[in-house]
């Protein structure tokens, strides 16, 4: 059984001018929030009775907004106006290049032709280039495994051309890693949005198996291992077998590998939760609470499809991703508050909390990770939501106490369009972790609730160069933003690409 879904990348050109009219082409001309200077950039392109028309129609080149109209002066021509902002930064241009797909792909046209000449797109020409293939790309994002053909409305767009100025119209080579990019973020969201029954433990282990496989098949050194629960157990891992115990589903502890062809820079670690199903075991979650809980493996989804582009654009780091895959369900095999386990360290944790199972999982995972003699170790996790209560839902919770990290880190984030803020550390609230019983407790109280889930998974790095990312808010989206639909949305697996790719 295949459990990938690959979907085919456009033909993506870039240009000075404008190609040849088609039949079924759509050209989208890009229009800056900035009403005068936007209408009178109409005027001098398409004259004044378009300016007319498009001024009455209501368009004022706000984000969103739209004007659509013909030409014949040298062939048809189908022309859409187009509201954007922001597009000197990278989340301005993804969007921009997301919007002008998502018209496209709903006009029913084979060809998309976006213009961005006369804005400002950035200093960095590749960079921008990265954001608006990556864009486009992601503008056909669907989950459709299970819809019915009725329900299916395949796109015919094929092909895009980027109309830019300068080192923009000259960017192929940056417009494929921005491909292969949205394609890691692809993969990503078909793990999180598929349901659980589908997207068990061992589906993850089977897809990040087959991934290995064919990443390898591609020339490149990727391999894959999965321990079961036996060997688990042998490797004392108390803390994520406590947590998988309450459900039918066996555990899969994944261990994916990749080596560059030249000599590495160094080893990292990404380790990635992987809770496939999180019902709060007897801390049971309401109905409510508990309906995104199949993206609970938001961290493991962005692991594994980050492998994807870190081997495709063949990134000079030896990669580990981990994840300690499991469901966290109520049973008589369940584990119960007041319970105490050991993690593989030897750390023994006494249960005040069975929804606060995630740093269970992920503290065996870091000390395997450890294990590894890494030069760097990030996990990624939708933790807590005491992280949302604190930073709303499109920004990711960064905790590290290595500033360079933290910097480096945050830059990737801005350059991928992805929002990070730094949160604290502080040794003070370690005592919400007290525990009269055990090495220390799950949970804190309640205030400081992100804080402390930090607090407790560094107990567990061995003394290694670490950062944890709450990704709690963004990876599960409820209501749109930006590029991202509802339901997965494959944060952070461009910031990993881009922290990778800028060296750290």
């Amino acid at each position: 059984m295949m459990c990938r879904f690959m979907s085919a990348m456009l033909v993506l050109d870039w240009a000075l001018e404008l190609p040849a009219p088609q039949p079924s082409q759509l050209v989208v001309v890009a229009l800056e929030k900035d009403l005068d200077k936007g209408l009178d950039k109409v005027s001098e392109r398409f004259g004044a009775e378009v300016r007319a028309a498009a001024e009455s129609a209501g368009f004022k080149a706000a984000t969103g907004d739209s004007f659509r109209f013909s030409t014949t002066d040298s062939g048809f021509r189908q022309f859409l106006l187009l509201g954007a902002e922001n597009l000197g930064e990278p989340s301005g241009l993804r969007k921009l290049a997301f919007d002008a797909g998502r018209v496209a792909r709903e006009a029913g046209v084979a060809s998309l032709v976006l213009d961005i000449r006369g804005n400002q797109t950035g200093p960095n020409a590749g960079h921008a280039a990265e954001r608006i293939a990556e864009g486009i790309e992601l503008s056909g994002y669907i989950y459709d495994r299970f819809l019915g053909e009725d329900k299916r409305k395949p796109s015919k767009l094929e092909s895009a051309t980027i109309v830019a100025e300068g080192e923009l119209a000259r960017s192929e080579s940056a417009g494929a890693r921005g491909q292969i990019i949205a394609e890691s973020i692809r993969r990503a969201r078909d793990l999180g949005n598929g349901p659980a029954e589908l997207v068990t433990p061992t589906f993850l282990a089977t897809t990040a198996t087959e991934l290995a496989e064919e990443l390898t098949h591609a020339g490149h050194d990727v391999s894959c291992e999965v321990f079961d629960l036996e060997e688990c157990e042998r490797r004392g891992m108390g803390l994520y077998l406590a947590v998988a115990r309450g459900s039918e589903q066996p555990p899969r502890f994944i261990h994916l590998t990749y080596k560059p062809k030249a000599q590495s820079k160094g080893r990292i670690c990404l380790i990635g939760k992987g809770v496939t199903f999180d019902s709060g075991g007897y801390s049971i979650k309401s109905s409510e609470g508990m309906m995104h809980m199949k993206l609970d493996m938001g961290g493991a989804a962005a692991v594994i499809g980050a492998m994807y582009g870190i081997a495709k654009l063949e990134l000079p780091y030896e990669v580990h991703v981990i994840s300690a895959a499991a469901e966290n369900m109520v049973s008589g095999k369940a584990y119960r508050l007041g319970d105490v386990f050991r993690a593989s360290n030897g750390k023994t944790v006494e249960i005040n909390n069975t929804d606060a199972e995630g740093r269970l999982t992920m503290a065996d995972a870091l000390v395997f990770a450890a294990g590894l003699d890494p030069d760097l170790v990030i996990d990624f996790a939708t933790l807590t939501g005491a992280c949302i209560v604190a930073l709303g839902p499109h920004i990711c919770g960064v905790m590290t106490r290595d500033d360079e990290l933290a910097g480096r880190w945050l830059a990737a984030g801005e350059l991928a369009g992805e929002d990070m803020w730094r949160l604290p550390l502080p040794k003070p609230l370690m005592r919400m972790l007290d525990s009269k019983i055990a090495d220390l407790r799950n949970t804190g109280e309640r205030y400081g609730g992100a804080l402390t889930a930090g607090l407790f998974l560094e107990q567990f790095n061995e003394g290694k160069r670490w950062m944890h990312v709450d990704i709690a808010g963004p990876a599960i989206v409820e209501k749109p933003f930006g590029v991202n639909i509802e339901g997965s949305s494959g944060v952070p697996v461009a910031s990993i690409l881009a922290f990778l790719s800028q060296g750290v």
